[in-house]
């Protein structure tokens, strides 16, 4: 293996690749990043089984071949060369592979490019396209509500449902759960499948908010598949059955308020200095006429009191929260004043955009005592 190619060019790829690179890897190759070189084309490949990547790029080619270079080592040698022109060479006698730049030269180990599970493509069962600024806004909203105890590894992701042209996000962890409804852009089937939330948290960094610019996904069953720019990447699905979300949802909510997201927002900030030393991180809402007033106290640290206006519509009521479960919520709304609808002190809560948009829906169950 022999080729000269874009320091620019190939960081760009490799930096993109990396998420999938294992950082605890069950052997050593999956801590590494394959690169195959022919047809004046550089293929290069990471997968940790849960999430799997693949991109091209020219090169100036000389000799054809593959390897498996070591992964996080390899990038740190291309961010530091000292030009965009890099050459790049595979020495089989010594066993290493030599990079070199202006008057820099690294010579690295490689492993066999036989043991590294290259990333395949799958002929797809179902295939989708979606707006990439609708799939970024779609996990930025949901996302976060994943559990993270991988006792119930159903709850770690996001169910995703397809059907004619709408699409629902869902996750929960139990005690909370997000819903988001938006368009797609084409579809061919009804659908439902879990994509694991690490492998979501990485989709959405690789989004843009390009209106015009639309991602293919491919259902194969087993996996999911997504184009994003040069970049193909595929996840692994979660098997398993995901709750009756539609029951959770609560109905009939008699107290009703009306609040600014900012002021709420800064007002919860405040008020989680004192809360998160809390063992439930609890901090209480007291909901009157035209006020809330948010308080939280610690034995060792003390309290906290902060009042911000509200329209309330019914009976006054005093609710408890975990603060990140509200602080979390208050970070992905979108709109200026967002709604929360109660039924009593210990009924879960309805959070909503606005005065009560259908398109996200936000529920949390409080803390008791």
């Amino acid at each position: 293996m022999k080729f000269t190619c874009s320091k620019k060019d190939l960081l760009s790829v490799l930096l993109q690749l990396s998420r999938a690179i294992a950082v605890k890897p069950q052997t050593q190759v999956l801590g590494g990043i394959y690169l195959s070189v022919k047809d004046g084309e550089l293929e290069i490949h990471t997968n940790n089984y849960a999430l799997g990547m693949s991109a091209k790029i020219p090169v100036l080619m000389q000799d054809a071949g593959q390897i498996v270079a070591i992964g996080k080592k390899f990038i740190d040698i291309v961010k530091a060369m000292p030009s965009d022109a890099i050459a790049i060479f595979h020495n089989e006698e010594e066993g290493y592979l030599e990079v070199s730049s202006g008057r820099s030269k690294y010579s690295i180990p490689t492993m066999n490019a036989d043991d590294f599970p290259k990333v395949s493509r799958k002929d797809a069962q179902s295939n989708l396209k979606i707006k990439s600024v609708v799939l970024k806004n779609l996990i930025k909203q949901t996302v976060f509500a994943c559990a993270t105890d991988e006792n119930h590894p159903v709850y770690t992701g996001c169910q995703f449902e397809t059907k004619d042209d709408d699409i629902t996000v869902v996750a929960t962890n139990m005690h909370r759960l997000a819903i988001v409804r938006d368009k797609l852009y084409e579809n061919t089937d009804t659908l439902k499948f879990i994509i694991p939330s690490d492998a979501l948290h990485s989709i959405a960094e690789m989004l843009s908010d390009d209106e015009d610019e639309l991602i293919e996904i491919d259902y194969t069953g087993k996996a999911v598949a997504f184009t994003i720019d040069k970049i193909f990447l595929t996840a692994r699905l979660i098997e398993g059955a995901f709750p009756d979300y539609n029951r959770v949802i609560p109905k009939g909510a008699e107290i009703v308020a009306h609040i600014n997201v900012a002021e709420m927002r800064a007002a919860v900030e405040r008020g989680a200095i004192i809360s998160k030393e809390d063992a439930n991180k609890k901090i209480k809402f007291n909901f009157t006429k035209d006020k809330l007033t948010i308080t939280a106290q610690t034995i060792e640290f003390g309290n906290v009191e902060d009042t911000i206006d509200v329209e309330l519509e019914g009976a006054d009521i005093e609710i408890s929260f975990n603060y990140t479960y509200i602080s979390d919520v208050l970070k992905i709304l979108k709109s200026q004043i967002f709604q929360i609808s109660m039924k009593g002190p210990h009924e879960p809560v309805d959070i909503r955009e606005g005065d009560g948009a259908e398109d996200f829906i936000y529920v949390v169950t409080p803390v008791r005592g």
